[in-house]
């Protein structure tokens, strides 16, 4: 079903599709008492989404700004969720007067305890060494070039040496911490939206997912140093590795040949920065 059907069948006024994202879809509604919310639809699994439900509620409970669910369900078979609608903007580059406030909100969102999708190191060498349906996809690099083949064998073989790493696997990890879904007024952070993919495991991947999408070196190398100093530089390689294999291979199949040079580029500076061979 289409967004504006699904909206009038649960008795929201549709606004219109919201800026970002690139699966499934997210809609500004009016609820019937005018006040603005968001309808996020989910239509094919790119991620296994697990229970971000009560991982979300834990973290509201800390007074982290993540959204409130209002509503969830189906119509037609097409599920969906409706959320509060949070101030703010999605931010395009992270600035430095910001990150404190990065690196306040990461701390939320530690030791929660709430379980998600499993063993976390196991999760994110099996995310590498195998591959999810719909992201982390091994074939695009296999089949594009001998740059991207090179760079597969690389993730792949961070990912054999970092079995049995030991970080913490009671933090909430949004899983997608990219500046589009951290809103902003100026420099402050009002919200942290698109929970979908949240799982137990380490925040620090949170802060390396962020350090992916920043393009300042400065903020970059600020952002992997607070990452590597709460689990240790191996663990960083690892989360760099799975970042470079899940946005290389989505680009190859999703987006133009400049975009994919442009990850590429990202991500040797990214290894290097690392120490990854």
């Amino acid at each position: 079903m289409e967004a504006r059907e699904i909206a009038a069948a649960i008795g929201v006024e549709f606004v219109g599709r919201m800026a970002h994202g690139e699966s499934g879809g997210a809609f500004e509604v009016r609820t019937a008492d005018g006040a603005r919310a968001v309808l996020k639809l989910y239509t094919g699994d790119v991620l296994d989404l697990g229970a971000p439900g009560a991982l979300v509620d834990a973290l509201r409970a800390r007074g982290y700004p993540a959204p409130a669910t209002l509503a969830r369900g189906s119509v037609d078979g097409s599920a969906y969720e409706l959320q509060e609608r949070l101030p703010g903007a999605p931010t395009e580059q992270v600035t430095a007067a910001m990150l404190p406030n990065v690196l306040a909100l990461n701390a939320l969102q530690r030791d929660v305890g709430v379980m998600g999708r499993g063993p976390w190191i196991d999760e994110m060498v099996s995310t590498i060494l195998d591959g999810r349906i719909g992201y982390c996809e091994h074939g695009a690099m296999a089949e594009h070039s001998d740059e991207t083949r090179t760079l597969l064998a690389r993730c792949l073989r961070i990912a054999e040496g970092a079995r049995g790493l030991q970080v913490s696997d009671t933090d909430v990890v949004h899983y997608d911490f990219s500046g589009y879904n951290v809103l902003t007024e100026g420099n402050r952070i009002t919200g942290v939206v698109d929970w979908n993919g949240a799982t137990n495991g380490d925040a620090a991947f949170d802060l390396v997912t962020l350090a992916f999408y920043t393009y300042d070196d400065a903020i970059r190398s600020e952002l992997l140093a607070a990452a590597a100093t709460q689990s240790g530089p191996n663990a960083v390689m690892l989360y760099v590795a799975h970042m470079v294999l899940r946005s290389v291979d989505w680009t190859i199949r999703n987006h133009e040949e400049f975009q994919v040079q442009w990850f590429l580029g990202i991500s040797t500076d990214l290894l290097a920065a690392v120490g990854a061979e």
